[in-house]
This record gives C-alpha cells, structure tokens and sequence, in this order.
C-alpha cells in the first residue's frame, strides 16, 4: 500500500509542479510577447517622430523663403538655408531673435504674436530691403498647448520693381500716345484751317502726319511683339540664311530714316557668310537696334552694320555716333520697360531691346552694348547667332 501512494504522491506533486511550470511559462511568454508589442510601437513611434521630422524639415527646405521658428521666449529654434543666408552666421539656435535677425521690427512683430495680437502680417526692411513677414502660432487650440512662433519672410524688392516699372511704362505709353496724336491734330487744324498753302507747305504737312502715323505703329507693333514673346505664340523656325540677305533687309526698310536726318548707313556683310534663323524674329531684333541707332545719332552722323565670323558663330554689330549710353544705364538696357538717361533724349518706351533680347536668346545667342557714354562716340551693340552652312 505505502509503494501505492508514494507514486500517487509523486504523480501528483509531479502534476502540480507541471502546471505551475506551464503557467509559469504562458505568463513568460505573455511578457515577452507585452514586451515586444511595446518595443514595436516604440520603434514605431520613433520611426513616425523621424518621418515627420524628415518631412518637417524636407518642407522647409524646399520653402524658397527664409523661415524661423520660435519658442515661447522667441528664442530661434530653427532656421531654414534661406533664412540662415539671409541672417547669417550671428542665427544661431538658442539666440534671441533680435540678437540673431538684428531686426527690432521682426521682434516686435513675434512678441505681438505672442501677445495675441491680430495684426500677424506686415512689412518690414531687412538689410535695406523690403520683406512681408508673417507670423503663425504653432499651437494647439484643443488642448490649450503653445510651442511657439513660425515666421515666414517673402522678399518684395521683385515685386516693387515690377509695379514700378509697370506704371513707368503705363505713364510712357501714355506719354508716347499723346505726343504724336497732339501733333497729328495740330497738323490736320492747320489743314483744314482753310488757309491758302503752297503746295511745298501741303507735302510737308502730309509728311509730318505721316511720320507721327509711323511713330504710332511702331508702338502699336513693339506692344504686340512683347505681349507674343510673352505668351509664347512667337515661335521659332532656325533656318540657313545669307546674313547680307538678313541685313540688307533691314537696312532697305529704315534707309529712308536714315536718309530723312542725312545719316551715313554703311553696311559689311561679306558674302558667302550664314547663320541659323528665323528671318521674321531677326528682321525685328536688327530693325529695333538700328531704330534706336538711327534715332539717337544726330543729323549727319554715321550708322555702321557689320557681320563677321566668329568661331560657331556669326557675330552681327550696330553701331553709331551718337550720345552713347551712361555706365550706369549699361546694365539694364534689356530690361523691359526701362529707359535711362538716353531714351529721355530721344523718347521711347523701353521694349525695343527687350524684344530684341528674347529673340537672339531664342536662336540660342547672346546680346550685349558697349558704350563709353561719351558724345559722339555712340553705342556698339552687338548680338550672335549659330553658324550655318549653305
């Protein structure tokens, strides 16, 4: 009997030893399977902090305007590559901003922000030029959280320029309009006055009509030439062409100009020389620069046109003998709507060399002027075009 229930006993110390061991082994397993949820949502957590830092950060550096971000101090917490060439080494994080911007005002706006102040947009002058700064509140509303302040800088000095020089241009074209229509109605009253005039008077009259009738279609057609550049309608067809057929064209058009204020129009194209264009888009960037020419040089002066080869490329040249151009009007010449010191002399509305500057670009050429500013000695602009061969 004793053997019996010694084996008894020990089946069932060996069961319940069994149990506690699986149990102890389910509850292990459990933890380590708790522990790896948890260590998978952190890695998880951990992975999204880093994508939303990575896109944080790829969104502010594809930003092309400077942007700071602030705590609740404004003391600079980040600055994005715009905003750090713009500022400087001086922005560092951990600096106040004013110590970082050298700026009162965009403190001043920040600390408003901050504030609860409404007004979050204004403009302000950085390094002497004009910026619109806009603050946002990095905060969350629902759980009354704030985590500072967001500025983005959008530099305006483009913007002004253009609206300046747009309205330049509305007041020229303004100007340019009334000038030969004053005089066109003048000549007419004279006409129809009903005094008796020499028919050597009545041609003259006639002729003056005419030439203010020209001066309005050439306006007419430089507006429409730079609104087709613009919109991308004036396309471009390169083709072989003899480049004395390409002058020669041009000059046959303005000699009568030429001619009209006794000007010398000499010409050297040598013959057997190409280039690849399209003949109606070059006729109207060599009739812009030799009008110009011809406009500001003086009666009796000299216009020279000259063609030549140079490396893959033909090299085209206009000059003159007039007033030149000052240095300082040197750099913008081809800058839509501009007129410097020489276009008031002779009146204009600034998109003759403009238009004459997207067309040569166009054919894949360059264009510049080089002028001393001294009467007298004129203007040498000078333009390229691909060679070609016939």
């Amino acid at each position: 009997m004793l053997p019996w229930l010694l084996t008894a006993s020990f089946a069932l110390l060996a069961l319940v030893f069994f149990l506690l061991w699986r149990r102890a082994r389910a509850a292990g397993i459990e933890a380590e399977l708790s522990a790896s949820r948890a260590d998978q949502a952190a890695q998880s957590a951990t992975m999204n902090a880093r994508r939303e830092a990575a896109q944080r950060l790829a969104l502010s550096l594809a930003l092309p305007d400077p942007v700071l971000l602030l705590d609740n101090d404004r003391a600079l917490v980040y600055a994005n590559p715009p905003a750090q060439a713009l500022f400087g080494p001086p922005a560092a994080p951990g600096q106040s901003l004013v110590l970082a911007t050298r700026s009162v005002e965009l403190d001043e706006l920040v600390a408003h922000t901050l504030a609860g102040g409404e007004d979050h947009d204004r403009q302000i002058t950085l390094h002497g030029r004009p910026y619109r700064a806009r603050a946002v509140l990095a905060e969350d509303r629902a759980e009354n959280v704030r985590a500072g302040v967001v500025v983005v800088l959008s530099d305006l000095s483009e913007l002004q320029r253009l609206g300046r020089a747009r309205r330049d241009f509305i007041a020229n074209i303004s100007h340019e309009l009334r000038t030969p229509l004053t005089s066109i109605r003048l000549l007419l009253d004279n006409l129809l006055a009903g005094q008796t005039l020499s028919a050597a008077e009545t041609r003259r009259l006639y002729q003056k009509i005419g030439d203010e009738a020209q001066t309005l279609e050439q306006l007419a057609q430089e507006i429409l030439d730079l609104a087709q550049i613009e919109s991308g309608q004036a396309l471009v067809r390169l083709t072989p062409m003899p480049v004395d057929e390409l002058v020669n064209r041009v000059v046959e058009r303005f000699a009568p100009q030429a001619a009209q204020k006794r000007q010398t129009l000499a010409v050297e194209a040598p013959p057997g020389l190409a280039a690849l264009a399209d003949v109606e888009q070059i006729n109207r960037a060599l009739g812009n620069l030799l009008h110009n020419a011809i406009k500001f040089t003086p009666d009796g002066g000299q216009i020279w046109i000259r063609a030549n080869r140079l490396g893959e490329d033909v090299l085209l040249e206009v000059a003159d003998t007039g007033p030149g151009i000052p240095p300082e009007d040197l750099p913008r010449v081809f800058e839509r709507f501009y007129r410097g010191a020489r276009s008031r002399v002779g009146g204009g509305t600034g998109l003759g060399l403009a238009i004459a500057r997207h067309v040569v670009e166009a054919h894949g050429g360059k264009i510049w002027v080089e002028s001393e500013g001294r009467p007298g000695r004129g203007a040498i602009f000078r333009l390229t075009l691909l060679a070609a061969d016939l």
